[in-house]
């Protein structure tokens, strides 16, 4: 019964953000999220610029972010810097909403703001740990 409800729920939330990934990039507004995020990614996870598109990816499907990682030629330390920030990340979009019905949006926030501690936190020490 809880699958169905949350397959019936889940399947317009992955077409919705489907949608958005294709309007991201038709409009080229990754390109803005590059700007933005750059120094973070360069200077605390010694990524290169362009890993941003993956990680804000991530955020959709795992599954092809991991995959957008492949054309960057990243070396054995940052592709597992890469691998271990998407990891920390909820698995999808989908899951933000489960836990906004679940939780409510103030244990929403709290869950979101520890995700993004302990990756910046990771991130940083494994970039920092490896060298």
């Amino acid at each position: 019964m809880r699958v169905k409800g949350f397959l019936i729920e889940a399947a317009p939330l992955v077409l919705l953000g489907v949608l958005i990934v294709n309007l991201l990039l038709y409009f080229k507004l990754f390109d803005l999220f590059t700007g933005i995020f750059a120094p973070v990614v360069k200077g605390l996870f010694g990524l290169p610029k362009e890993a941003v598109v993956a990680l804000v990816m991530g955020l959709f499907r795992k599954d092809v972010a991991v995959g957008m990682l492949m054309p960057l030629a990243l070396s054995a330390k940052q592709l597992f810097i890469a691998s271990v920030l998407l990891a920390i990340s909820f698995p999808c979009v989908a899951t933000f909403i489960v836990f906004f019905k679940e939780l409510g949006l103030r244990d929403l926030v709290k869950a979101a703001l520890i995700m993004l501690v302990v990756a910046l936190a990771c991130g940083t020490l494994l970039n920092f740990a490896m060298r």
